[in-house]
């Protein structure tokens, strides 16, 4: 599951990551205001560049 951290982590990740985690440390994480799970893929997309003739 991925989680996006609200806090620093001891696991050398900082707060506004999104990182993978197992369920179970999703739910404690999750439990104690330290991570909101991450439901849509965040999708960067290219910006459209018109071809010039």
């Amino acid at each position: 599951m991925k989680v996006l951290l609200l806090r620093d982590q001891k696991i050398m990740h900082r707060a506004g990551e999104i990182v993978e985690v197992s369920p179970s440390v999703c739910a404690f994480l999750v439990n104690t205001h330290s991570a909101e799970p991450v439901w849509a893929e965040v999708k960067t997309e290219k910006p459209t560049t018109k071809k010039k003739r």
